[in-house]
């Protein structure tokens, strides 16, 4: 009897002692995975946490928000590594029940989503300037522009001096304050006079900013307006 059982025994130590190892390895993993960088190559490739298993960008950030050449103006690249990592481009779940196409305008969290479908969304940080205002209800893009014109709506804006003297391909992108796209939100044919626009100041993402009405990274807008068509519809909540 004693030498049936003996097999048994050693066969449970070598699984204890495998399963051991595994889980040490595993523990190690978990640990190197939660100090990794989610902007290093490593980290593309890493779930660092349950809570963040479907946050991943499209492509490397190096690339996402390196410097363009469009037209003939230059947009400089993003300090990315400065900014919040959440406020970055990234595929999240869904947490809307919007349909497919939809852009949604988060203002609690200053997020803008656009809708994938498969319960999947593109989220890009945006910041509110002083020119946005609250409006509600269902509205759609009925007008996209690139290298918009941007004329002042009030005698302030006039006085301050923000008069954009930029045209298309004269390669003063600087001075454009819409940056390099522009999308119109319209509620019917009601000019709401909300614009989702880009922006130099990479630092104002996910805040408030001084000057413009949702302002979007200049790399980020441009993806949007690659991404989004005249009619796309848009819901702000």
């Amino acid at each position: 009897m004693a030498h049936s059982t003996r097999p048994a025994a050693d066969a449970s130590v070598r699984l204890t002692r495998r399963a051991f190892i595994h889980l040490a390895a595993a523990g190690g993993a978990a640990a190197v995975a939660g100090c990794t960088d989610r902007q290093s190559a490593v980290g593309f490739a890493m779930e660092t946490s349950p809570s963040r298993q479907l946050n991943y960008p499209i492509e490397p950030y190096k690339l996402m928000y390196a410097g363009v050449k469009d037209q003939s103006n230059h947009v400089p690249p993003v300090p990315y590594r400065w900014m919040d990592p959440d406020n970055l481009r990234q595929i999240v779940h869904d947490p809307t029940v919007e349909p497919k196409g939809t852009i949604v305008i988060d203002e609690r969290s200053n997020y803008l989503y656009l809708i994938l479908g498969d319960r999947k969304a593109l989220r890009y940080g945006i910041a509110f300037g002083d020119r946005y205002k609250r409006w509600s209800g269902p509205c759609h893009i009925r007008r996209r522009e690139r290298w918009p014109d941007w004329q002042p709506r009030t005698k302030f804006d006039r006085l301050e001096g923000h008069v954009a003297q930029h045209k298309p391909g004269n390669g003063h992108d600087a001075k454009a304050p819409y940056g390099p796209r522009a999308l119109y939100i319209y509620q019917g044919r009601t000019d709401t006079e909300l614009v989702i626009h880009g922006t130099w100041r990479w630092d104002v993402i996910g805040g408030p900013a001084p000057q413009g009405s949702i302002l979007m990274l200049n790399q980020d807008v441009m993806d949007l307006y690659h991404r989004t068509h005249t009619g796309t519809r848009v819901v702000i909540v």
